[in-house]
C-alpha cells in the first residue's frame, strides 16, 4: 500500500454484518490480506478477540494476519459462513475507505 494515499475510517465502528464487511475491506486496503503489516489501531482499537484467537499478531511494523487469521477472514466469503460478507459490499466499503464518502460519517485516518 502506498503510504501517501489518504485513507478514511468510520467515525463510529459498525456492528454485525457491517463490521464484518468493514474489516474485510480494511484487510484488503491495507494489504494485510496479502501478508503485509499495518498499524491496525489507526482504524479500530478493539480487535482483542482476534489477537487472543491467534488470527492477528503484533509485530514491529504493526499487526498482521496469521495463517489461521487469513483462513478465518477468507472463510467469511463462503456462502455457508454465519459471518458471510458479500464481495460487492466489501468493494463498496473499499471505495469509502479510499474516498471518505459513503454511508455513515467518515474521518481521515490519524
Amino acid at each position: 500500500m502506498d503510504s501517501d494515499n489518504r485513507l478514511y475510517k468510520l467515525a463510529v465502528t459498525p456492528t454485525g454484518r457491517r463490521l464484518w464487511t468493514y474489516m474485510a475491506a480494511i484487510l484488503e486496503v491495507t494489504e494485510m490480506s496479502q501478508g503485509k503489516s499495518f498499524p491496525l489501531k489507526r482504524f479500530m482499537v478493539n480487535f482483542q478477540t482476534h489477537l487472543d484467537g491467534g488470527r492477528i499478531e503484533s509485530g514491529p511494523d504493526g499487526y498482521r494476519l496469521t495463517r489461521i487469521g487469513h483462513e478465518y477472514f477468507q472463510g467469511r466469503y463462503h456462502a455457508e459462513s454465519p459471518q458471510r460478507v458479500e464481495r460487492a459490499a466489501v468493494q463498496q466499503m473499499i471505495i469509502s475507505i479510499r474516498s471518505g464518502v459513503g454511508e455513515g460519517e467518515w474521518i481521515a485516518l490519524p
